[in-house]
């Protein structure tokens, strides 16, 4: 299996030296439940794209500070790849800013969040238990976000929800697998981005995101989604 990791943000420069980048987070998520998968990182917040789309059996698009709706040249240019990838049939997975932008680039809608931002570890209602998800009845995953997706696109099925993030994950069969929770996110780095951005939020609401991180989160169950999800879809087969 190849995949794209297409990396759509560049980390603040004081988290830089720690953790890199999304696409290494990503590469440490997946590397070792992939055994031999070929990863390879593609900053396409920079324009860069892989040479020949049609080597890689999937592609999966990262978590970004931007919006995925808005119309900066290097995010209209994603939506049109991530609308040509899907013609083709290549399995699609997204995390939050990937999330957003696949449900807007297919048809849904995303945007900003009357319900403000959402941070700390949540939990999630699964609403759909396709092959790739197994029996499991809810999950926690870390989040940082404020906007979500609106409107899920034609074809879609909601996957997780929660009453904060109706529409926190959703899936259209053999070909998207989308999530606005952060399975590659460790609790140090969302603490460490939590500290960044501090000044956005009042001390009670920093006091109640860090209780949060206590609770234990899903990102490893999650990983192993995707894992799933790319495998039995590598030759567009529906699960």
């Amino acid at each position: 299996m190849k995949i794209a990791i297409l990396d759509a943000d560049i980390l603040h420069d004081s988290l830089r030296p720690d953790y890199g980048s999304y696409g290494l987070m990503f590469e440490h998520l997946l590397g070792p439940a992939t055994g031999g998968w070929q990863l390879s990182v593609h900053h396409v917040i920079d324009g860069q794209y892989p040479e020949d789309p049609q080597q890689y059996d999937g592609f999966l698009i990262t978590g970004s500070k931007h919006d995925s709706f808005a119309d900066d040249q290097w995010i209209v240019a994603l939506r049109q790849y991530a609308r040509t990838l899907f013609r083709q049939g290549k399995p699609m997975v997204g995390v939050c800013f990937g999330h957003q932008l696949l449900a807007h680039a297919l048809g849904g809608r995303a945007g900003r969040s009357d319900a403000g931002w959402g941070l700390g570890v949540m939990q999630y209602r699964v609403q759909q238990q396709p092959a790739f998800v197994g029996d499991r009845k809810t999950v926690n995953l870390i989040a940082s976000h404020r906007d979500q997706v609106l409107a899920l696109p034609e074809g879609a099925q909601r996957l997780l929800s929660n009453d904060f993030c109706p529409n926190a994950a959703f899936y259209i069969p053999g070909k998207v697998l989308a999530i606005q929770g952060h399975p590659e996110f460790s609790v140090d780095y969302a603490r460490a981005l939590l500290h960044v951005r501090a000044g956005q939020w009042s001390t009670e609401m920093l006091a109640q995101v860090e209780s949060s991180f206590s609770v234990p989160h899903d990102g490893s169950l999650v990983g192993q989604w995707i894992k799933r999800f790319l495998e039995q879809n590598k030759n567009n087969h529906e699960d």
